[in-house]
């Protein structure tokens, strides 16, 4: 009987097309990397100055997938996060964007502002908290604690509560992001996940490490003369931080602070540095070590998000310099945390997968200098001329509830009380957009369900939409375009990049994986983040949920 019993066994493991150890023998550990706001190109970019423990051991001895693209809109980073841990897309799992209109309290809300919770850790009492809550389906991490009845652990960290929450989903252990608006600099979580911090995380925050990064000064890793990937340092393309008057190196951080005179968004100037890359991975080992990840018999879960890369990204642009340099730190704290993983859970124990939420556009001002498509759609100039027309279409009321960036939300509540057709006006609004400068599609709820369109930005826009909380009219724009609230800046003048299209340089991400069982090797066959959860299914040797749209990744499995 016991023969029998592990011949169907195998029989088994052979007919559902995975390796009797990828389903029979799962890692202790699974560690899910995204680095925000990170194209797959600079992979190749900086790949010069990388060392060999970080990116490369990686991509040398791992498995890349060089056409991961993200198959909705928009890319932007609470859709990302979400998308990568669910396996879904935002037409499933509902997190459209970082923030939303909402139409019953007629007011902008967080992806996870939750005024139900307060926040653990924070020096301000009984101050509002996040959560998890407008998450609409289940995350890989959700998965795991339900199938071992809450044995396997699950932890997140970031900088951004975001992207600490999502990623941990609805049953984590715990979510940890940092707070610079209620603390110093400490990291903290939601009463949502506990009622106090652990121990080992309030030693970790009364060793001050923000305010001690942020007394450094930062210089280039490397002699600025072979940062050659990147523009000039001293280019126009750059925000300048406050205390500067060029945006170049070094950056006296200390010296910075007085100019805030006790302002606490001080603290997320360590967010634009590599030091927030540094302090994430130095609060992800020490997590790792005092939970005791991937001791056990049970499959565990780490998920890490460095969020300064986008935070620079935006700041500086994918040209800069600052950019590179956070790039090139950010390879050494990989290689921190790949040799803590060895040291602590063991080389073939764990498996890790690396991948970003979004890419990102490049400076519309460096585009436009360098003579490549670019320009900007003017969201109040837009908002202006729509109300002026729907109000001589259908009188003088405020039809427009909220317009912002991709979204144009209308008053339903008004259109009913004046008897108006919501079609009607609808179909109005998006003819009305469809011949401004730089829209290439506007589209109504009807458009949508009536499209043919099975692979292009149109399928994107509707894997992208969430009907009860979507806009009534959906903007995409022409490539190079990029959405500003800023009527006063001119297109060569812009400072600073931007993401949420559906071009490659918003779509295309690095997908790697490494670790128990991966193979070495590369791919060119196009795949998507909603593949990594159902991968992840097999990989942990989970049972099938219902929610994912993704599919499994067979390279990684054989």
């Amino acid at each position: 009987m016991i023969l029998k019993w592990n011949w169907t066994a195998m029989l088994l493991c052979s007919f559902l097309g995975f390796a009797q150890e990828k389903t029979c023998e799962p890692p202790k550990l699974v560690v899910g990397v995204i680095v925000d706001q990170m194209r797959f190109d600079f992979l190749e970019k900086y790949e010069a100055n990388f060392g060999d423990g970080g990116f490369k051991r990686l991509m040398r001895d791992g498995y890349s997938f060089e056409n991961t693209h993200y198959n909705y809109v928009p890319t932007v980073t609470a859709a990302g996060h979400a998308s990568i841990y669910t396996g879904a897309t935002p037409s499933v799992h509902g997190i459209i964007e970082n923030t939303w209109y909402e139409r019953n309290s007629k007011g902008l809300v967080s992806n996870v502002g939750d005024t139900t919770v307060r926040i653990v850790g924070s020096v301000v009492e009984n101050y509002s908290g996040y959560s998890p809550a407008r998450l609409e389906t289940s995350t890989i991490s959700d998965l795991l604690r339900e199938q071992s009845d809450s044995r396997s652990k699950v932890i997140s960290v970031s900088l951004k509560d975001r992207g600490a929450i999502l990623p941990g989903g609805k049953k984590a252990n715990a979510a940890y992001w940092q707070d610079w608006e209620t603390s110093p600099g400490h990291f903290v979580s939601s009463s949502y996940y506990m009622d106090e911090l652990p121990s080992w995380v309030i030693s970790f925050n009364n060793k001050d490490k923000a305010n001690k990064y942020l007394n450094r000064t930062w210089k280039t890793l490397l002699p600025l003369k072979e940062y050659t990937a990147s523009a000039p340092d001293d280019n126009p393309h750059e925000r300048i931080l406050r205390g500067k008057e060029t945006p170049t190196f070094p950056y006296d951080l200390k010296g910075m602070r007085a100019l805030y005179e006790g302002d606490p968004r001080y603290y997320q100037v360590l967010w634009v540095t590599p030091y927030g890359n540094t302090i994430t991975t130095e609060f992800a080992v020490e997590a790792l070590k005092s939970e005791e990840l991937g001791k056990d018999e049970d499959v565990d879960m780490l998920c890490v998000s460095f969020s300064t890369p986008d935070v620079a990204g935006h700041t500086f642009g994918p040209q800069s310099v600052e950019v590179q340099d956070i790039y090139l730190r950010l390879d050494r704290d990989i290689a921190e945390l790949l040799e803590t993983l060895d040291k602590e859970v063991g080389e073939d124990n764990y498996v890790v997968f690396l991948t970003s939420d979004h890419g990102v556009q490049p400076v519309v001002s460096y585009l436009r200098a360098n003579n490549q498509p670019a320009d900007l759609a003017v969201i109040p100039q837009f908002n202006q001329a729509l109300s002026f027309s729907l109000n001589q279409q259908y009188g003088a009321f405020k039809w427009i509830s909220y317009f912002g960036n991709n979204q144009i939300y209308l008053d339903h509540d008004l259109i009913k009380e004046k008897g108006q057709s919501l079609e009607e006006i609808r179909q109005s609004v998006a003819d009305f957009m469809k011949e401004q400068p730089g829209v290439r599609f506007a589209l109504t709820p009807d458009d949508l369900n009536t499209s043919g369109d099975t692979t292009g930005q149109i399928e994107m826009v509707k894997k992208g939409y969430y009907p009860d909380r979507s806009g009534d009219v959906i903007l995409v724009y022409d490539y190079g375009v990029m959405p500003t609230s800023d009527y006063r800046t001119p297109v060569t003048k812009v400072r600073g990049a931007g993401h949420g299209s559906g071009y490659d340089y918003d779509t295309h991400v690095p997908l790697l994986w490494y670790g128990k069982g991966i193979p070495k090797g590369t791919s060119s066959r196009k795949v998507h983040p909603v593949d990594i959860a159902p991968t992840l299914l097999r990989i942990m040797n989970l049972r099938e949920a219902g929610g994912m749209t993704g599919a499994s990744l067979s390279e990684v499995l054989r």
